[in-house]
C-alpha cells in the first residue's frame, strides 16, 4: 500500500481572511522602513486549515534562518492588489506618494517658496487618494506558489474583513 502524497499548503487552504486596513498599513510601514533592513507583510501560520487569517508581521532581514519559522507563509502587500495593464503580474502599479513627490507638485502649484502647511495638505490629499486605490483595487484572489515552478501555482479566494 502506497501513502498519498502530502497536501500542500496551498491546497489545504481555501480563503484567506485579511483586513484591508492591514495591507494599506503594511504598504506605508515598508514606504517609511525602506531604508532599514525590515519588511512588513501578511503572515498565514499554521495549522492550514480551508480558512486562514493573514496577520501584519515584519521579517527582518539580519534574521538568522534559525529564528524565521519556516512554515509560515508570507505574503507582501502587493499580493492583494491588482496589477494594472500588461504589467508585471507579480507586481502592482499601485504605487505609494512620498512626501517628496509632494513637494514637487505643491512646488509645481505654488512655486519654489511653498510652505510646509501646503505640503502636508498635498500629501494628505495624495495619501487618500491612494488609499482608496488600494481599497478599490483588492483582488478577490491571490497566487500562491508552493514552490517555484509555474505549473504548481494555486490561486487562493480572498475574504476581506471590513468589506
Amino acid at each position: 500500500m502506497t501513502c498519498p502524497e502530502p497536501r500542500t499548503v496551498a491546497d489545504r487552504i481555501e480563503t484567506v481572511v485579511v483586513d484591508p486596513t492591514n495591507v494599506v498599513e503594511a504598504f506605508e510601514q515598508n514606504r517609511d522602513d525602506e531604508t532599514e533592513h525590515r519588511r512588513h507583510v501578511l503572515r498565514i501560520s499554521p495549522p492550514f486549515e480551508s480558512d486562514v487569517k493573514a496577520v501584519p508581521h515584519v521579517l527582518d532581514d539580519r534574521d538568522s534562518p534559525s529564528d524565521v519559522d519556516s512554515t509560515a507563509v508570507h505574503l507582501r502587500p502587493e499580493t492583494f492588489v491588482s496589477v494594472r495593464d500588461d504589467y508585471d503580474r507579480y507586481r502592482t502599479r499601485v504605487s505609494i506618494p512620498t512626501r517628496r513627490e509632494s513637494r514637487s507638485i505643491a512646488r509645481s502649484d505654488h512655486g519654489e517658496n511653498v510652505d510646509t502647511e501646503v505640503v502636508e495638505e498635498y500629501h494628505t490629499t495624495a495619501m487618500e487618494a491612494w488609499e482608496e486605490c488600494v481599497r478599490t483595487s483588492l483582488v478577490d484572489e491571490i497566487l500562491l506558489l508552493p514552490d517555484p515552478k509555474p505549473e504548481n501555482e494555486v490561486w487562493i479566494d480572498v475574504q476581506y474583513e471590513e468589506r
